[in-house]
């Protein structure tokens, strides 16, 4: 009996902070232009609401894995859900812009913790192979739900209590958290100091966030040699992390995947679904309230039928791929998504709502598709010692895609709305427009193009052998 309610307890942990992740990761898009609007902000700064926690949790996610070999999986979920409640109240309370910003990479740094620690605790408290699997496959499904509520809940608190509202709900829920994983998580016996490259760790964040910050920055001609000077510092020392990984004995990424074609083939496809799918909130939040001019509720309302199809297609996932295989399923994906995301090139400021509907299902069916087939091919592209990294990349690169989709688009968004103005004499709602069609057009196009990779694999030995 006390074995049962532990696990529940453990679950409604693992569970509640999944929520406090992925509904603050997707609400936060239908706030930009609440906030925005208190805080007199850019496009630029916009990009910076996302993109400080999506760096701050890409660049962090490699080192977890040794941490919590350190420290325990217990301390550090704890310690993640601590620092998550603490981002949260900076952003709720944040008098400047700048504050918010703090408080969004305090977020990412816990989320860095929180999201693959979530697994890694479910695969160790369980271990008989089809209560492990069972599991996985539950947390699965209310991960797509926490993906469904986070728009729609998140859009409407915008709405009726205003934008800090969607921080101010992660303090109940993640003392909730708290309570819940001091009580159900169990202590790891096996603590041990593992050697981690934190130099290469160091390098990479550095790189990351200077190149992150040189193609947001780039709107603003005016401080042009600071960003050509943050430029040369991301060329600096992404050469100083490649020579540190050729050289270390513990490197981030260990060497011998460099020389798996199949393995780097399918993280392209991460980072692409990262660039293209998970950057396509940003894109569709500020294109219904700034250019269809709805309220953040109702455009919550809107953007939930992607998440909708993306849900009921993972849960259907299995049986498909043991019909079809995850090959042919990921190929499928990478279609249905790329043709959505071109068809929405049709879209227009008056056009009827089930046009908008029916476009974002399908492109949520797609990645419905494309993330669990991705991951399958990813995990079981590599041996079994190599599972653990394997994961950790592919969570890494989902992550900066998104900081770098972010990055470049709303970059490109902000160059295509001048031009227009200055050199077509376009109103700045027909510029607005001709900017979404064209980056809708680019992100549905590297969908599409991400077939040729795909091109010279036959078989996988994933469900259907013709896959």
């Amino acid at each position: 009996m006390a074995s049962k309610l532990n696990d529940r307890l453990l679950i409604a942990a693992l569970y509640t902070s999944t929520f406090l992740c992925l509904v603050d990761l997707s609400s936060v898009n239908l706030a930009l232009t609440a906030i925005q609007t208190q805080f007199n902000s850019h496009l630029a700064d916009l990009q910076w609401v996302i993109d400080s926690y999506a760096l701050s949790m890409s660049s962090l996610m490699l080192a977890v894995g040794a941490l919590s070999q350190w420290l325990g999986r217990k301390r550090l979920w704890l310690t993640g859900v601590v620092i998550f409640i603490i981002g949260s109240m900076i952003c709720a309370v944040a008098p400047a812009f700048a504050w918010l910003i703090v408080g969004r990479v305090i977020q990412g740094i816990a989320g860095a913790m929180l999201i693959p620690l979530t697994l890694a605790i479910i695969v160790h408290h369980f271990t008989q192979v089809d209560r492990k699997a069972r599991e996985i496959g539950h947390w699965s499904s209310f991960s797509a739900f926490a993906l469904i509520i986070g728009p729609l809940m998140g859009g409407l608190m915008v709405h009726y209590l205003g934008w800090q509202s969607i921080f101010w709900l992660n303090l109940p829920v993640g003392l909730l958290a708290l309570l819940l994983g001091w009580k159900g998580i169990e202590p790891d016996s096996d603590q041990q100091i593992v050697s981690f490259d934190y130099l290469g760790l160091i390098y990479s964040v550095i790189a990351i966030a200077t190149l992150t910050y040189s193609i947001i920055m780039v709107q603003q001609a005016h401080i042009g040699y600071v960003i050509a000077f943050s430029f040369l510092i991301s060329i600096a020392f992404s050469l100083l992390f490649i020579r540190h990984q050729n050289k270390s004995s513990h490197p981030l990424i260990p060497q011998h995947l460099f020389h798996n074609r199949n393995f780097l083939r399918f993280n392209l496809i991460s980072f692409l679904l990262g660039f293209a799918g998970y950057s396509s909130l940003f894109v569709f939040a500020l294109f219904y309230q700034e250019q269809v001019h709805l309220s953040a509720a109702e455009a919550g309302w809107l953007i939930t039928p992607q998440f909708l199809m993306q849900a009921l297609v993972s849960i259907l996932f299995g049986q498909l791929q043991q019909r079809y295989g995850s090959l042919l399923l990921l190929r499928i994906g990478l279609v249905i998504s790329g043709t959505a995301l071109i068809g929405m090139i049709s879209f227009q400021a008056h056009s009827a709502y089930p046009l908008f509907i029916a476009l974002s299902a399908m492109m949520g069916a797609g990645i419905g598709l494309i993330v669990p087939s991705s991951s399958t091919l990813t995990i079981h592209s590599v041996s079994q010692q190599d599972a653990s990294s394997a994961a950790a990349i592919l969570n890494m690169l989902r992550q900066l895609g998104l900081t770098f989709g972010i990055a470049v688009l709303g970059t490109l968004t902000a160059f295509v709305i001048r031009w227009a103005v200055s050199h077509w004499d376009y109103s700045q709602a027909q510029a607005q427009l001709l900017a979404f069609h064209i980056v809708v057009a680019l992100m549905g196009g590297l969908f599409l193009a991400a077939i040729w990779c795909l091109r010279k694999i036959k078989h996988t030995g994933l469900g259907s052998p013709t896959s």
